[in-house]
């Protein structure tokens, strides 16, 4: 059975793609920081990028004939209030989080109706469903895979294609460290932006890694 697993050189992906790989599956992951063409199974892909998407998928089916499951993981956080945040970091969050998981959809749905089978895995977030604070651009774009999901089911069942949704609550990845600040602070919210930021990285730190979270599933 093929996998693609997209942000796979870390966290979430590169823990899931171990443990696929333990058990025999033949995984494909992606990173924006890899090569094309591969020197292994970590494939160049920026999912921001329709082009750079659809070489990845050509290559795959090049190479394998088919696809049939995707795990859309890849993924950015950013911190801030809503009114500290610009359009632009807004819609930069939006690019990877939401539209980077339709590119990837359309470029394999195809394929899997051809199948007439395939899995599709979309790594949303409890924060799809529980809003924080200082973080409302990543909320919406978790609440907007929830619905994307829920619709892209329905329509796609007729040709043997599922769709699940995974809801991880606090884990321990480097996406803590990359998270993102926006750039016009007010100082208003500085106090209570810091003490709110202190919790949520000393749970995300705190609870389960990566490994022990695939290797419970």
């Amino acid at each position: 059975m093929l996998v693609l697993i997209t942000g796979a050189s870390s966290g979430i992906g590169k823990a899931c793609a171990e443990h696929l790989i333990s058990k025999g599956y033949r995984v494909y992951g992606t990173s924006r920081r890899a090569k094309f063409p591969p020197e292994d199974h970590m494939i160049q892909m920026d999912v921001r990028d329709d082009d750079s998407v659809r070489r990845c998928i050509d290559y795959i089916i090049e190479k394998e004939g088919r696809i049939d499951v995707v795990v859309n993981n890849a993924g950015i956080g950013i911190a801030g209030a809503v009114e500290e945040t610009t359009v632009d970091e807004a819609k930069e969050i939006f690019e990877t989080n939401f539209f980077g998981v339709h590119r990837v959809c359309r470029a394999v749905l195809p394929i899997m109706r051809r199948q007439r089978s395939g899995l599709i895995v979309n790594i949303s977030s409890i924060m799809g469903l529980i809003a924080l604070p200082f973080q409302p651009f990543y909320s919406a774009t978790k609440f907007a895979i929830e619905g994307y999901s829920d619709a892209l089911r329905m329509e796609v069942k007729p040709f043997g294609i599922k769709v699940v949704l995974i809801e991880p609550g606090d884990i321990n990845t480097p996406f803590v460290d990359n998270r993102k600040i926006v750039e016009n602070r007010i100082p208003d919210y500085k106090p209570y932006f810091d003490r709110v930021m202190s919790i949520v990285e000393r749970d995300e730190r705190g609870w389960f890694s990566t490994r022990s979270c695939c290797e419970t599933t």
